[in-house]
């Protein structure tokens, strides 16, 4: 095996006089941290479902991952030091490294790895010195089974596209308007699906589903798309209103039923929405005496004042919700078995927002034109804080995600709302639900040399001091930011 290469012609110059006036513990602190970072950049780079591997300008294996390993059934130690010339045709067929070394260009080939039999894409990109000098060359390897799979996969997503699209067109046909309720997420098209389908038959419909994932919306959404359209609909959340009143807000009252009644009585929520639809949010918060008349209001399509013997014909729809297990309260004898029965006659579960991601962006993007219509603003959410967002879980759901982009609006001080400041904010949003997904590793290096070239610049004022501190070439580095800044043009605010 030969000698591996040296990688001290690598490592940065120090600049001694620096050294002197800062002191060793500057040197300690800078090394210190120079490890964490290599150490945090090369677990990426091993943990890569894509197989890499580095050589240098000449050819020589520098470094691999274990995906490669796998992949090619070649370990590190066997293949670091080693230069492509003598790999090519005993562990592999031909090498595209070396075409780049030839050309000077990036290349992508078809190879066969002949111990493990395997084949794979190979994509090579070569790493420029400041003289243009190939000193780098970084291969990107995918797997022929790894895409075969991701190809099944997106066929049968297409499967279900299409079938989603079939149930799409059934909402247009009934000239339902899908912009009344938002989704884009399958599990979500089924639910409004649903909806629709028993939005024109005059039942009862029990919605269930976490505190803040729309539930009041969906009925509005049955509401409007029903023959009850054009008559009133009442929103009543059981749980807001006292328990020795309920009865008579729902039902009404007569002259004088009770102390502080109104001489004339006053009628109910029934009555009021007459022709109309009642939505009872909050069902499982309700009085066990008044769900028994509720229940005897759905079945007799009466109801009866409080104070009064006389019963009044109604003629209204129920929508009840409940962020409540309802069968666990008839258990506990909390809930009445028969309204139970008698409400659930059509039952609609929406799922909460962390289990219908496809939604999250969509959504946050409908609240911030919302938002900026209100406050007069034209901020957008940067890549990075998107992908903060579908992170992250939304205990509180949508009502979460709409006060989170409410907040950000008021406070960003940028147009571009940054992942750093959905961290920073008094929502709950944890760093440790992001992930770094499928960046690739060269983006991730770039970004961070950006930022460094950045915070020198920052730290000494000049570029022409900042080349002096960084020991590099004026020309060089000016044309290296402008290359970054142009390639990454808001990775300030990521």
């Amino acid at each position: 095996m030969n000698t591996p290469p040296d990688f001290s012609k690598y490592t940065k110059q120090l600049n001694i006089e620096q050294l002197k006036k800062q002191g060793t513990q500057a040197l300690a602190d800078e090394l210190s941290y120079t490890r964490q970072l290599y150490e945090s950049l090369d677990t990426i780079f091993q943990d890569s479902l894509d197989g890499f591997f580095i050589t240098d300008g000449e050819g020589n294996v520098l470094k691999v991952n274990k995906s490669y390993e796998e992949m090619s059934g070649i370990t590190s130690e066997e293949i670091i030091g080693q230069n492509m010339h003598d790999l090519e045709s005993t562990l592999i067929n031909y090498s595209a490294s070396l075409i780049v070394m030839k050309t000077g260009k990036t290349a992508t080939i078809e190879q066969s790895f002949l111990r493990t039999g395997r084949k794979a894409y190979i994509t090579s990109t070569p790493v420029f010195s400041p003289e243009g000098k190939i000193i780098m060359v970084i291969s990107n390897t995918r797997d022929f089974k790894m895409i075969e799979e991701l190809r099944q996969q997106l066929s049968e997503q297409m499967v279900q596209v299409s079938e989603y699209k079939e149930k799409i067109r059934a909402l247009t046909q009934q000239n339902i308007d899908r912009s009344q309720f938002l989704v884009n997420d399958p599990k979500m098209y089924e639910i409004l699906y649903s909806a629709t389908k028993v939005a024109d038959k005059d039942t009862t419909v029990l919605i269930q589903g976490e505190t803040g994932t729309g539930k009041e919306l969906l009925a509005h959404f049955i509401h409007q798309n029903s023959s009850r359209r054009d008559n009133p609909m009442l929103s009543v959340n059981c749980g807001a209103i006292a328990k020795d009143l309920i009865e008579s807000e729902l039902f009404g009252y007569e002259g004088g039923a009770f102390t502080g009644a109104l001489s004339k009585g006053r009628p109910g929520y029934f009555e009021v929405v007459n022709g109309g639809t009642l939505f009872l949010d909050e069902i499982g918060e309700m009085p066990m005496n008044v769900q028994m008349k509720l229940l005897r209001a759905l079945q007799e399509n009466e109801i009866m004042r409080l104070g009064s013997s006389q019963p009044r014909k109604i003629d209204v729809r129920v929508i009840a919700a409940t962020n409540r297990d309802l069968k666990e309260m008839i258990d506990a004898n909390e809930f009445r078995s028969d309204l139970y029965y008698r409400l659930n006659v059509v039952n609609l579960e929406i799922p909460p927002l962390r289990e219908r991601k496809k939604d999250i962006i969509p959504l946050a993007q409908h609240f911030l034109n919302q938002f900026n219509a209100k406050f007069k603003t034209h901020k957008t959410l940067s890549p990075y804080s998107c992908k903060t967002l579908e992170e992250y879980n939304w205990p509180g759901n949508v009502r979460e995600l709409k006060n989170t982009i409410e907040k950000m609006v008021i406070l960003s001080d940028e147009d571009i709302i940054s992942s750093a400041e959905l961290w920073s904010s008094e929502s709950s949003l944890i760093k440790d639900n992001v992930q770094l997904g499928n960046i690739q590793l060269k983006t991730i290096l770039e970004q961070i040399e950006l930022k460094y070239i950045r915070e020198y610049c920052s730290l000494y004022g000049t570029l022409e001091k900042t080349a002096e501190k960084l020991d590099m070439n004026l020309k060089t580095l000016s044309r290296r930011k402008k290359h970054l800044e142009e390639k990454y043009p808001r990775s300030e605010n990521l």
